[in-house]
């Protein structure tokens, strides 16, 4: 795993690798497209799911043959799609993982009760752009 907060390349390097066959970018794409694109392997696979502020040179993927995709869990219902129900399944077995233990999630924060000052809580932590993991916000008084 890449630390977001230091150059790609160098981590890459120290290593051993020139470059990866998969990047999977949860963190500002904008900020990461120069060496996403220079790490990338030909033939290699980006995956994003952070919007972009900026546009991109897709050109540089170019002569890798590199492919650039999106995730958005949404996109079936929001589109309707014929194959909707996969996201149903997909997420039933990253569950069934989960529960077997064999992934591990990312959540690091759990605030309990859903309100007003949690939710502001939680939104400050995101928002901060240091926090590793992920916060949730469960039950209702």
């Amino acid at each position: 795993m890449i630390n977001h907060y230091k150059p790609f390349v160098e981590q890459l390097e120290e290593i051993n690798l020139k470059g990866v066959d998969y990047i999977f970018c949860l963190n500002n794409t904008d900020q990461h497209w120069d060496t996403i694109t220079t790490s990338i392997n030909p033939q290699g696979k980006i995956c994003s799911i952070v919007e972009t502020e900026e546009k991109h040179d897709l050109n540089l993927l170019k002569s890798k043959s590199a492919a650039f995709v999106w995730e958005f869990m949404f996109t079936r219902a929001m589109y309707q799609t014929k194959d909707m129900q996969e996201q149903h399944k997909l997420l039933s077995a990253l569950s069934e993982l989960i529960d077997q233990k064999k992934l591990v999630t990312t959540l690091t924060e759990v605030l309990t009760l859903i309100n007003a000052d949690n939710l502001k809580k939680a939104h400050i932590m995101v928002e901060s752009g240091k926090m590793i993991g992920k916060v949730v916000v469960e039950y209702f008084e």
